[in-house]
């Protein structure tokens, strides 16, 4: 049994070390890392053939207007020169954000309070939006670049000195992949950062349901049974119904070593027997009088308190049974323990345990009175 606790031991803390990976927030952080390493691949492969910037500039110079040089001078094409610059510009502003973002994600504060505020899955969202834009016209403009602001299919443009131009190699061909992969990651995280921003919310719904709950679990439980605000239901003297106790039959053979429970007589049964004269009725009667009044007060607020008790157990059959954190599991745990204690509560059952009493003591002088009555009517007949 000790290896199985140890074992079991070592899967709760490996469940509690890495749940948070297998959340929204986690598989952002995930995505994180996808995109720092394509965002690397890109800026490496794209920085890789700047040279063949500089082989165009050296060509055709470093200013050329629209309309002008090699723009003007093949059909109309309008290419002001290559938008490197611009691309590892992208490449790097979005990397750093980047890696913030993971960095920012896998600290106790994102936990603890990002996660819980309203604005920032919605930041995150937005921010992965603007990456995924400037990702996408980084991806748009590279591709312009292979092939010169569409030069290349110009047929007078490509001649042999300018081939090596329009010649895209295996490395720009894998920028270009690397591109438009990381646009849909950064799409696919702006997607989960919107579920991350649902989910949290409608976990902290949840928490304010189970917190009202809460309230209401613990604000009955510390109070005192009260029953002046509740609606008092009448009980009259013809509620009381007569009940017969039957002595519990054992039918077959005792068992060995068996111990028979004693049977508790009620002390109302043998102080009040069966009435013989009419000063044993008004005596009777008197005692009913007097406490009928106890009996119908215990009797409104026990069924008062009993009411609560199970408009409360609807309520705790609404908690999760099976909570996500920790936190979570520990205060729902320690509600329905106090539930359970203020369920049991002595005087709480004392109570209820003397209404009953009463209730079955009035209701057998109740049967005497009547018997009695019965008896002489007969006789007047």
């Amino acid at each position: 049994s000790g290896a199985g606790r140890a074992y079991s031991e070592r899967v709760e803390a490996y469940n509690q070390r890495y749940a948070y990976m297998k959340s929204w927030a986690g598989l952002l952080r995930i995505l994180c890392v996808a995109e720092l390493l394509l965002g690397a691949a890109v800026f490496a492969c794209v920085t890789a053939y700047v040279h063949k910037d500089n082989e165009w500039y050296n060509m055709f110079g470093y200013s050329q207007p629209y309309g002008y040089g090699a723009a003007g001078a093949y059909g109309g094409y309008s290419y002001s020169g290559p938008k490197t610059p611009f691309v590892l510009v992208v490449a790097g502003l979005a990397w750093i954000v980047t890696i913030v973002l993971l960095v920012l994600g896998m600290s106790m504060y994102y936990r603890t309070i990002l996660l819980d505020s309203n604005w920032w899955p919605l930041t995150e969202f937005g921010i992965n939006v603007a990456l995924f834009l400037l990702y996408m016209s980084a991806a748009i403009v590279y591709v312009n670049d292979t092939n010169r602001g569409g030069l290349c299919y110009y047929q007078l443009f490509k001649t042999p000195i300018n081939a090596s131009f329009c010649r895209v190699e295996g490395g720009q061909t894998a920028a270009i992949i690397f591109l438009f992969v990381t646009v849909i990651i950064y799409l696919i995280s702006a997607v989960v950062a919107l579920k991350l921003w649902r989910h949290e919310a409608a976990r902290r719904h949840r928490e304010l349901m189970e917190q009202e709950v809460g309230h209401e679990i613990f604000f009955f439980l510390f109070k005192q049974y009260e029953s002046d605000d509740r609606p008092r239901e009448e009980v009259t003297y013809r509620q009381l119904k007569s009940v017969q106790r039957k002595p519990e039959l054992l039918n077959g053979h005792i068992p060995a070593g068996h111990i028979p429970k004693p049977i508790v007589m009620p002390d109302y049964l043998a102080k009040y027997p069966a009435i013989q004269t009419n000063e044993m009725r008004d005596r009777y009667k008197a005692v009913f009088n007097d406490q009928f009044s106890e009996y119908k007060e215990l009797s409104v607020e026990i069924h008062a308190v009993l009411k609560k008790f199970d408009e409360l157990d609807a309520l705790m059959r609404q908690l999760p049974h099976h909570p996500e954190s920790l936190y979570e599991q520990e205060r729902i745990s320690k509600v329905l323990q106090e539930y359970k204690k203020k369920k049991n509560d002595p005087a709480f059952l004392e109570k209820k345990e003397r209404c009953e009493y009463l209730k079955n003591k009035l209701s057998h002088i109740k049967q005497r009175i009547q018997d009695y009555d019965k008896v002489m009517n007969w006789n007047v007949e």
